[in-house]
This record gives C-alpha cells, sequence and structure tokens, in this order.
C-alpha cells in the first residue's frame, strides 16, 4: 500500500515533537522542500524551462505590464497547506524592497518594522554575495525577468499546535516553470521565490537567517543541477548558514542521539538527524580537506553544486579535485565522529577543529566483561561503534567480525571497514589505531579478525563498524535498504594487564554522573559537549572501579551505590544506563566466584 503525503508528514512531525518537547528549549525546525521532491521529479522530467530565445520574446511582449514592486503594493500567492498538501491563496504585503530581494509579509500579520530590516539587511549584505559565492547564481533575472528575489513571510500551515516541530521555510521550484506548462494540480507563482514560516519562527533571529541562507541555497541548487538527491541538496543547504556566519548546525545534538543513521539513505523516521549528519559530513570536509581560505571551499562547493552527477558520484567526481576519495572519505569522518582526538593519525585526520573538539557520538554498547559477543545491525554508508573496557582484560585481544555479503551487480559488492582504536580514558597516551582485514567468507558473508596487543597504556578500546556500497552503483537504488547484520566476538587471552591508575573514590564519580545526566541543555551546544562527554567518562570510571573491586571479592561500591539510591541522594533515572553496565559487571563476577550474595546486588541494581 503506497505511502501517502500526509503519512510521510505525520511520521516526520511526530518524530520532532518526540525530540523537542521533552529536550530542546525551543521548538525545532524542518525545511519542507524534500516533501515535494516527488512532484517536483515529474516537473523537471516532463517540463521545459523557457529557453533565453523564448524567454526575450516573451518579455517583449509583456513588458509594458511589468514594473518592479513598491512598499505597500499587495500580491496573491498560491502556498502550500503542508499537512494537507494542497495549495492555498495568501495575500501578502510588501514590507521591504532591498537590493536582491522583495520582503512580502502575510496580510493582517504583524512583524516588528526592525526585523523585518534585518531579513532585508542580512539578506542583501551577508547571504546573498556569500551564498552566490560559495554555491553559484540562482536563475537570473529568472522567470519574471526581476533581478530581486520574493521572500515571503507567513504562517505556514504546519500543524504547529504550541508545542513540537515545524516547517522553518521551504522552497518550491515550480514556481521557476511558467502556470501554462504545469499540470493542473502544480501551482506555479511564476517567480524566484522561497517561502518563511513566522509562527513560531522569531524573524527577528539569527537562527531565522539561517533559515534564509538554507532556503537560498536550495534555489541556487535548483538552477545548477535540478535533478540533486536531496541529501546533497541538504548537505548544502545544512553548510550554507555556517558560511554566512550563523554557527555551527543544531541538528547535529540529533545526530548524537542516533550516531547508526544513513547518510546517503534521508530517512524520513530520523529526519533531524539527517540534517546534523549531512552537516557534519561537509564540514569535515571543508575543514579536513580543504582548509581555510574562502576560495578554496568556494571552489569546492561550486563545483559539487554545478556538477550533473547526483548523489555518491558528484562527490566522487568533486572529491577527487581534493586528491581524495569518497569512501576513504567516509571511513575517516566516521572515525572521527566516535574518536575525535587530534593525536590519532597524520595532520588530525580524526578529529574536528577546536570549535568541535568535545564533539563525540555514543557508542551503541559498552564491554566490560570478556569474552564477548554483539550481534548488531548497520545501514549502508553508516556506522555503529562498540566500547571495550580493557581495564581487567588479559593481554592480547582476538576479535572477529563477520558481515552480509550484498551483491549489487557484476563483481560489485558492499563492503565492511573494522577499525579497533586502542585509547586510554584519562588522555594520557596517543590512541593507536589499527584495521582489519575484510574477506569473503562464503556466498553470502564477509569477515576478517584482528588481533591487538593490550599493555598497561590503555584502558579503553573502541571498535568501529562501517558499511559502505559500491561507489559505482546509483545511491537511489538502494536509499531504501534495511540494515545489514553483523556478529562481532571479542576474546582476551594472556596474562593479566595491571590497571592503568589505582581505584578512586566511587561516591563522587556517581554524583558527577548523576548531576551531568539531570542538567542536559542542548540549548547551548558547547555545554551539551561537554557534558555528554563528563557522563562518557564517569561511566568509564565507574564501571572499572567496580569491576576491579568485584574481582578482589570487595563489592564496597556496589553497596554504597544502593545506599545512595535508597536516601534519595541520587536518582536511579538519571543513572539507568550505568545501573545496566554495573547490573552485568556483578553478575559475571557471581557467575565466576558463585555467589549467591552478588547475584541478589545484580537483581537489585536491575529492580531500579
Amino acid at each position: 500500500m503506497p505511502v501517502t503525503f500526509k503519512q510521510v508528514l505525520n511520521t516526520i512531525l511526530a518524530a520532532l515533537i518526540l525530540t523537542t518537547t521533552t529536550v530542546y528549549a525551543e521548538p525545532e525546525w524542518i525545511d519542507a522542500t524534500h516533501l515535494f521532491e516527488e512532484e517536483l521529479r515529474e516537473v523537471v522530467s516532463t517540463v521545459e524551462r523557457e529557453t533565453l530565445r523564448q524567454q526575450a520574446a516573451r518579455f517583449r511582449t509583456e513588458q509594458a505590464d511589468r514594473k518592479p514592486y513598491e512598499i505597500g503594493d499587495i500580491e496573491t500567492f498560491w502556498t502550500k497547506n503542508i499537512v494537507e498538501n494542497a495549495f492555498e491563496q495568501t495575500k501578502a504585503v510588501v514590507k521591504s524592497v532591498g537590493k536582491h530581494c522583495y520582503v512580502f509579509l502575510e496580510e493582517g500579520k504583524n512583524i516588528s518594522p526592525e526585523a523585518i530590516e534585518k531579513v532585508r539587511k542580512t539578506f542583501d549584505e551577508v547571504i546573498y554575495p556569500t551564498n552566490t559565492s560559495n554555491f553559484g547564481s540562482e536563475w537570473k533575472p529568472g522567470i519574471d525577468e526581476d533581478e530581486r528575489i520574493t521572500l515571503l513571510m507567513f504562517d505556514i500551515k504546519d500543524g504547529y499546535n504550541g508545542s513540537g516541530g515545524f516547517v522553518g521555510g521551504y522552497f518550491y521550484a515550480a514556481d521557476s516553470y511558467l502556470q501554462e506548462k504545469l499540470p493542473e494540480h502544480i501551482k506555479s507563482n511564476e517567480r524566484e521565490m522561497f517561502y518563511l514560516d513566522i509562527n513560531p519562527s522569531d524573524p527577528g533571529s539569527d537562527r531565522y537567517c539561517s533559515t534564509i541562507a538554507h532556503e537560498f541555497q536550495h534555489m541556487i541548487h535548483f538552477n545548477q543541477d535540478p535533478s540533486e538527491y536531496t541529501w546533497v541538496n541538504e548537505a548544502c543547504s545544512q553548510i550554507a548558514p555556517y558560511l554566512c556566519g550563523f554557527g555551527h548546525a543544531n541538528q547535529i545534538h540529533s545526530f548524537m542521539r542516533t550516531p547508526d543513521n544513513s547518510l546517503t539513505a534521508w530517512s524520513k523516521e530520523q529526519m533531524l538527524a539527517n540534517y546534523g549528519q549531512v552537516y557534519l559530513w561537509n564540514y569535515y570536509i571543508m575543514t579536513n580537506f580543504i582548509g581555510e581560505k574562502p576560495e578554496a571551499r568556494a571552489e569546492f562547493f561550486r563545483k559539487l553544486v554545478a556538477s550533473q552527477k547526483q548523489g555518491v558520484a558528484g562527490y566522487v567526481e568533486a572529491l577527487d579535485k581534493l586528491s581524495q576519495n569518497f569512501t576513504g572519505s567516509f571511513d575517516s569522518f566516521c572515525i572521527t565522529n566516535f574518536i575525535n582526538d587530534k593525536r590519532l593519525g597524520n595532520n588530525g585526520a580524526y578529529a574536528y577543529d577546536k570549535s568541535l573538539a568535545r564533539f563525540k557520538l555514543p557508542v551503541s554498547e559498552t564491554l566490560t566483561v570478556l569474552p564477548a559477543e554483539v550481534a548488531g545491525e548497520i545501514f549502508l554508508w553508516s556506522a555503529d561503534a562498540v566500547k571495550i573496557d580493557l581495564s581487567r582484560s588479559r593481554s592480547e585481544l582476538e576479535i572477529s567480525f563477520s558481515g552480509l555479503l550484498g551483491k549489487f551487480g557484476e563483481d560489485l559488492y558492499n563492503s565492511f571497514t573494522v577499525a579497533l582504536i586502542m585509547g586510554n580514558s584519562r588522555g594520557q597516551t596517543e590512541p593507536r589505531i589499527s584495521y582489519m582485514s575484510i574477506d569473503k567468507l562464503s556466498s553470502k558473508l564477509q569477515g576478517g579478525t584482528l588481533t591487538a596487543v593490550a599493555d598497561e597504556n590503555f584502558d579503553t578500546a573502541t571498535l568501529i563498524i562501517i558499511a559502505q556500497a559500491p561507489e559505482e552503483v546509483d545511491d537511489r537504488l538502494y536509499s531504501k535498504a534495511k540494515a545489514l547484520p553483523y556478529t562481532v566476538k571479542i576474546v582476551d587471552k594472556g596474562a593479566q594487564v595491571a590497571a592503568v591508575a589505582p581505584r578512586a573514590d566511587v561516591k563522587p564519580m556517581l554524583a558527577a554522573y548523576a548531576e551531568a545526566a539531570a542538567s542536559l541543555d542542548v540549548s547551548n551546544e558547547a555545554a551539551l559537549m561537554i557534558t555528554m562527554n563528563s557522563i562518557s567518562a564517569a561511566a568509564g570510571s565507574i564501571t572499572r572501579t567496580v569491576s576491579a573491586e568485584l574481582a578482589d571479592g570487595n563489592s564496597e561500591s556496589l553497596d554504597l551505590l544502593t545506599q545512595m539510591l535508597d536516601s534519595g541522594e541520587i536518582d536511579a533515572d538519571n543513572i539507568r544506563p550505568i545501573l545496566r553496565q554495573l547490573a552485568d559487571v556483578a553478575q559475571f563476577n557471581a557467575e565466576a566466584a558463585a555467589s549467591d550474595s552478588l547475584r541478589q546486588k545484580a537483581q537489585q541494581l536491575r529492580a531500579y
């Protein structure tokens, strides 16, 4: 049964509600441009835009009827009711005329003159020159022979009712076509324009200006390559606000909550994570491969946008000019997202710059007891990570991996990269990376083994699994592919490794963990990243301390934890992930020592 437009929108907005009402300090927005992809693909493939000669002939006959807008003029526009996926007519008044834009406001709505002026001034003086320099030109003078772009500010009908997410804006490419050439169910305003929300959007904020930069890139991209795939188009629109000086994209927080998201699939269930991931992808390329020179950045993005190759193929072409390949760049990007340490590799290949120095994606699982086995799933062009606590491990690690082998064509198969990064939780030792050699195991499986030495310098290891498709295959063909199953087995052998550091008092660590978890503030990007990493570090220290104690027959820290919980000193809801880890540690030691007392403690921890 086909999925309707309304079902797609409801899925997206439901996801937004789940991620904004309980966590975000303000509602999160999405761009609706991609929601019209199917109907606009029909237009692009069946309707031709005017040639310059046809346009010139039409302009000669219409010239007498045309004049620039003036402040106070009223125009009626076709707008989209997003909820119903239906066209409506909206009257709007010209509130400002700039060098590059007309600013229209929905009739009957009130926005302060200062906010209107900020929109006009920022577009004219910042967004227009920056976007055209970095991405190329919009259709100019365009279908209406007017070099000014229409910015329509109105209350987008997106179902917003005071909470949850909303549509912040959109670009509708059918406006670049004459109405007489379009099917009856598609309407055109016959001008270069994009649409901006005013409820609950705040037109006086920098965030509003970042939305304008985002939508304007869509307009430029359509003129350069009207067939571009959503994830590439959105990646460029996401980096546009940063280039305009509006800072990092807020959606990187959502990517942190869904770290196994596929770069190319553009999942409607993980909409905010999509935006965060594609932003970081372009940001990683820009800062690690291109550098600080504005001219070099502009050259890369202009070539990417102008390329008539879509999706992965467009990036393959653009990265080749930087002497990089897509698959290798993606591997480095994924490792950076989980490790982000400038000491790893050459020239900071696995690190972001100082502005994102504290950013790290969370691992999907932490193993505190060896041997262990992990069964997981991973999408194409995504990554998964497992952390291994080495504080009580033996000197030799043997890791085996197996994953699905899928055929995409003659001699074309999916592939995996498996990397192991040995690290020190206190940052005292430079991390060390090694890669597993992956070979065909059977007609349906591929995999390999990796042996690593665990010595006293390393107390953690991070195993990163990355799934790729053949670069030669059009990524739209597998955009709806299911996740690929994989299995990892980890065994330790040899002599016991000495602990990295003396044991610490677990009480302040537990209190710090609970306090950090209770005070997550994603409205402050830097604070969020610091807090997330503090939680991760505290969890590692607590688990190592308790593991070492239990191995020596000492359960004092576990007893202290239960006392703190029973007295209300800490809230179980704030430390639930660490409770599960400690329960597993207690259970393992209980079985090893045949201790009924430890079994009871493990059950007690799970019961909180």
